[in-house]
């Protein structure tokens, strides 16, 4: 079932990289540490807010960091017309619910036989802005938690503007969870946001445990001709 391509995915990895770097405020991770430990001792769910297309690139640097081999399940109507995210390891799911998608479910649980193997899902089924309440999580989640016998991971991801001229992509991985079902989910992942935004209002200081995962670029500097040029003109205008 899995069209994963190493090769492909090395190629993937350096253009998510290189696109974060220069178009994005930083990817800021917390909870990295955790995650990977717990994902080396055996099969995880990372099940994650979504909320932009640039969260294809977060679940490739992710998997490159986590050290996993990771599969993101992603609707078969998308994955039909953009084949190529199935060489990086996006598998189908039909999300018209039913016999249909259940058998998806199961045919994604069976790759968690693999060492190291992670399973990414999307619970709330469609992009939304994260401050939007109540998520909106979908029950696929539970469903594949008790196929694969595995923890899920609450994964909050957002963007925001800190002091840069461009957004921030930032990712809190949480504790995992063995019970509760959505409610607990829904808790976990507005608890992840809640911190980024302590970490974009008050800075490191207030949420220590946020790291740069991939450095933005540079900060404008002040002193640049353009700047000059608006101090020139402020000073002849006073």
């Amino acid at each position: 079932m899995s069209q994963r391509r190493v090769w492909v995915l090395a190629l993937a990895r350096r253009y998510a990289r290189r696109r974060a770097r220069r178009e994005l405020d930083g990817v800021w991770v917390a909870g990295l540490d955790e995650a990977r430990a717990l994902a080396a001792a055996g099969p995880v769910i990372f099940a994650a807010t979504h909320v932009s297309w640039w969260d294809a690139f977060m679940v490739v640097l992710a998997d490159a960091a986590l050290g996993t081999t990771s599969h993101c399940l992603m609707d078969a109507d998308n994955l039909t017309r953009l084949p190529f995210f199935g060489w990086i390891g996006a598998i189908p799911i039909d999300r018209s619910g039913g016999s249909k998608a259940r058998a998806g479910l199961r045919q994604a649980a069976e790759l968690t036989a693999a060492p190291q193997a992670a399973l990414w899902i999307f619970p709330q089924g469609r992009q939304r802005p994260a401050h939007l309440r109540p998520l909106g999580l979908q029950p696929g989640v539970e469903l594949l938690a008790r196929l694969c016998k595995a923890p899920v991971v609450p994964v909050s991801l957002s963007y925001q503007f800190r002091e840069g001229e461009r957004p921030a992509a930032l990712l809190r991985f949480g504790a995992p969870l063995s019970g509760g079902g959505l409610a607990q989910l829904e808790g976990a992942l507005i608890a992840g946001l809640d911190e980024i935004d302590t970490f974009v209002d008050q800075g490191p200081a207030a949420a220590p445990a946020f790291s740069a995962l991939v450095a933005g670029p540079a900060a404008p500097s002040q002193d640049g001709l353009g700047a000059r040029i608006l101090r020139w003109i402020g000073g002849r205008g006073a």
